[in-house]
């Protein structure tokens, strides 16, 4: 793998558009050991990706509702083909239908530079792949827009990666790479954040019990309370978000730090005030300043 790695970056360095006389089985190995290299190149931006979030400007993502085939169907299929049909598709020049207009319309001018043109093609469209992931993030803070080669690093190494698998191994393994890569981002987040306990109280006269979400079947949401004077005696929360939780108790001061999908359970036998519930969410969750 040590050579394929030192092939890609003099590759990435001085690329060209020829494609690799190999087998599918071979293919597909070179297919995963990539997809290995640019995972490992990934979480170390994920962690800064944290940390930037945590103590330098919030990134904070709108929630999506959908479901969890949905999401699948989505994220690992429809939107890796169309993002590969945008930005990696055109790097061949049988492909790139606008670069043979316009060489009909240079009299093959443009068809005899491409060699020269390639190279730029390719970082431009690798340099557009990773900017458009900036519209993941609700942010126009000028901080943002500083620190953004780190925010979307990870989005500018796949952007060259997969396109030296579009390149060398051709269009649809690239496909199959992005789709793979986002497939592995979805378990892993599955694994350590859904159904994880944000939240938990539990004593003879009192039970809180929130815990995050990846997905939510919005026809499954609902929201259930029972209220005293002061008191709260009951809320049963379904698949709803933080913000929308926090809302629905009419607290006070400033809002979480990040909205996040969530199931709700609290239930005490004596009740717990407002006041005293939302000190206690302060105090297991993150709150703006």
């Amino acid at each position: 793998m040590k050579k394929l790695y030192k092939d890609i970056y003099a590759w990435i360095k001085n690329p060209d558009d020829n494609e690799l006389n190999l087998s599918s089985k071979r293919k597909f190995l070179l297919t995963f050991q990539i997809l290995l290299l640019e995972l490992l190149l990934a979480f170390p931006f994920i962690g800064f990706i944290y940390f930037i979030h945590s103590h330098v400007v919030k990134l904070e993502n709108p929630l999506i509702d959908w479901g969890p085939y949905l999401t699948i169907f989505l994220v690992i299929l429809v939107i890796p083909f169309i993002e590969e049909i945008i930005f990696r598709f055109p790097l061949k020049y049988q492909r790139n239908y606008l670069a043979r207009l316009l060489n009909y319309l240079s009299k093959g001018r443009l068809k005899k530079r491409w060699n020269s043109i390639f190279k730029y093609l390719l970082y431009l469209l690798a340099v557009l792949f990773g900017l458009i992931h900036l519209t993941n993030y609700n942010n126009t803070e000028t901080i943002f827009y500083i620190l953004s080669p780190v925010i979307i690093g990870s989005q500018l190494i796949g952007g060259f990666l997969l396109s030296y698998v579009r390149i060398k191994l051709g269009f649809l393994w690239s496909v199959f790479q992005h789709g793979a890569f986002n497939f592995t981002l979805i378990i892993l987040s599955i694994i350590f954040l859904h159904n994880n306990e944000i939240v938990r109280i539990s004593n003879k006269t009192l039970s809180i019990n929130i815990k995050e979400l990846v997905f939510v079947n919005k026809y499954d949401s609902y929201f259930r309370t029972k209220f005293g004077e002061d008191e709260i005696y009951l809320i049963e929360a379904n698949d709803i978000s933080l913000y929308d939780f926090i809302d629905s108790l009419n607290l006070e001061g400033p809002r979480p730090y990040d909205d996040k999908w969530i199931d709700v359970n609290i239930y005490g036998e004596d009740g717990i005030t407002k006041t005293e519930l939302e000190k206690f969410l302060k105090r297991e969750i993150k709150f703006d300043k």
